[in-house]
């Protein structure tokens, strides 16, 4: 059976589920589908590389990636999905949270023309308890407009054609679905079960939640004004330059018909002038910001936009 299907899974110091994990991925799939497991070694301490190094003895659809060090969830998986050749890609944790027997409905939710399906974790233990997940999802919906109730579980699948047109860095994988519908790409979602962790220890926190948040900030500005910077600079400056000029003018009115010394009013003098100076200069950032991003693009043919196909 020809593999349409590569599973990509992080793995750091999980020395404990990665068998089990395995078996239940085989009996999810075997027969169903062909498919590939691609596990990205993240740098572990643990015995989680010998534990992978026996399976891939006995899988033969089955590769490891060991990183040199730990780079962190987003580079595991970009390093992972860099090695798929084929049409579909499912992201899961190896901590057993996920179940294999949701592959194969993301899967089907590709088939059906979708380019990007979440795992919606609707069902089960975790959602339930996750105060960051439900606050980060509040977040995204209120900042980037996009109607999804879970976007950043770590179990997805998308096409191959959305990995090769999105980098990801930082915590930046968790927000793939939002690149993606940026980019113009069709976004679903479909209800999950999450489990119990199996064994070791779980490596989220709050400290994770306060990362992810200034990322969604950094999201959403690329979604808004990355290939637009005079749009953001240009309007900030417009603003501050109209307050120091209405400072500047009404300390001028003061001055001609009033008879009030400029000398009494310095401090609101050299704030007006600030303001106006702030302006311009923001204004011209925003103006250097598009001649940059022009120039990108030109010398690097980036194109801001996808073709699906071409019909003759």
């Amino acid at each position: 059976m020809k593999a349409e299907l590569t599973l990509v899974i992080p793995v750091h110091n999980e020395q404990g589920n990665l068998s089990i994990l395995m078996k239940e991925i085989k009996r999810a799939l075997d027969k169903k589908i062909g498919y590939k497991v691609i596990f990205v070694d993240d740098g572990s301490k643990d015995a989680s590389p010998r534990i992978l190094k026996q399976i891939t003895s006995k899988e033969k659809n089955v590769k490891v990636i060991r990183m040199l060090s730990n780079y962190g969830q987003s580079q595991a998986i970009a390093a992972g999905v860099s090695q798929v050749d084929t049409p579909y890609i499912v992201t899961m944790d190896s901590d057993l949270q996920h179940d294999p027997k949701d592959i194969l409905p993301l899967v089907e939710g590709l088939r059906r023309g979708y380019h990007v399906v979440c795992g919606w974790r609707k069902h089960g233990y975790s959602i339930n308890k996750s105060i960051p997940s439900k606050v980060s999802n509040f977040l995204i919906r209120v900042l980037t407009k996009i109607n999804l109730h879970d976007s950043t579980g770590g179990m997805r699948a998308f096409r191959k054609e959305v990995a090769d047109n999105i980098q990801l860095y930082g915590e930046m994988h968790r927000y793939l679905p939002l690149f993606a519908r940026w980019k113009g790409f069709r976004v679903t979602e479909y209800p999950i079960h999450i489990r119990k962790r199996g064994f070791g220890r779980t490596h989220y926190g709050m400290r994770r939640l306060f990362r992810g948040f200034f990322d969604l900030l950094t999201i959403t500005f690329f979604m808004t004004y990355s290939s637009k910077p005079l749009h953001i600079f240009g309007g900030f400056g417009a603003l501050i330059f109209l307050v120091g000029f209405v400072i500047s003018f009404t300390l001028l009115i003061g001055k001609l018909f009033y008879k009030v010394a400029l000398l009494n009013h310095q401090p609101m003098l050299l704030l007006s002038i600030t303001l106006m100076v702030l302006g311009v200069t923001s204004f011209f950032f925003g103006l250097l910001g598009d001649m940059i991003n022009y120039s990108t693009m030109e010398s690097s043919k980036r194109r801001g936009y996808i073709i699906e196909k071409i019909i003759k």
